[in-house]
């Protein structure tokens, strides 16, 4: 086998486990944790797999009755740059998790909602439904919309949004399993920020010496050209307009300019 086509087969390999991996934990693996199935009848494991199975229809409903508000809002085309040496997908924590983010909080008010409830235990039975009734359904829902979340991020290609969704969805799972209640929303926020704040503040440090400079030198080649004295803002408003790759606001690049001309070229 030569090395293009092993490399084509360890890729697909990882493609095919990566996706294996979204199924878990597996309707079986639920219904034993928030059901207890492994004390249960026949007949109770099968309104079980069948409770599960509508628990699933209402969040595949609700995350596709609310895709085109993705489509229509999302916007991953921003490249911001990021340290990795590889095509990477750093952007999606910025642009595509928001747009997740925004259907996980949509999804919270129906947690609530009865008439939700009633339409999940409609076709079981009185003494079943108190039965399935008390499982911890609020975690059981924020579950199943994470995993459908994590599907519906792999079908578009984004890989590690879905990744994130499956940990979340993995995280509530190990809650139930230990009695420990997770908040998703909490780990959302906590997880995006520990990712990326540490390479943001990294990266713009890293920058900042550098601009500082390169202003500095359009600053004096601006007023060499004009062969005047030129204030601090109207060289910012020329670079705003003529100098600006990174599309800085003006008052960024005056306060950067400021600096420049006092020689602060890095922050303390």
């Amino acid at each position: 086998m030569d090395q293009v086509k092993k490399s084509d087969q360890e890729h697909k390999l990882m493609f095919e486990s990566f996706k294996l991996s979204l199924s878990r934990p597996t309707t079986n693996q639920l219904a034993k944790a928030f059901l207890a199935n492994e004390d249960c009848n026949r007949i109770q494991s099968e309104n079980n797999l069948s409770f599960l199975n509508r628990v699933g229809d209402v969040v595949y409903a609700f995350v596709k009755r609310n895709e085109l508000e993705y489509e229509k809002y999302n916007n991953d085309k921003a490249n911001p740059e990021c340290e990795c040496d590889y095509d990477c997908e750093c952007y999606l924590n910025e642009f595509i998790m928001p747009a997740f983010n925004n259907l996980a909080i949509k999804f919270e008010p129906y947690i609530d909602d009865y008439s939700l409830v009633n339409h999940i235990l409609e076709e079981f039975k009185v003494e079943e439904k108190e039965r399935l009734l008390g499982c911890n359904l609020r975690e059981l829902l924020r579950l199943a919309l994470f995993k459908e979340l994590a599907y519906l991020a792999f079908d578009y290609r984004y890989y590690g949004v879905s990744c994130y969704h499956h940990e979340f969805a993995v995280l509530i799972y190990g809650g139930v399993l230990t009695k420990e209640r997770f908040d998703p929303s909490e780990y959302i926020q906590n997880d995006r920020k520990a990712r990326t704040e540490p390479a943001n503040k990294a990266r713009w440090d890293g920058h900042v010496e550098e601009l500082r400079r390169r202003y500095l030198e359009l600053d004096t080649k601006r007023q060499s050209e004009l062969g005047k004295n030129l204030t601090i803002k109207d060289v910012a408003i020329w670079i705003h307009d003529h100098h600006n790759p990174e599309e800085l606001a003006f008052e960024t690049i005056r306060d950067h300019l400021s600096k420049a001309r006092k020689g602060i070229f890095i922050n303390d």
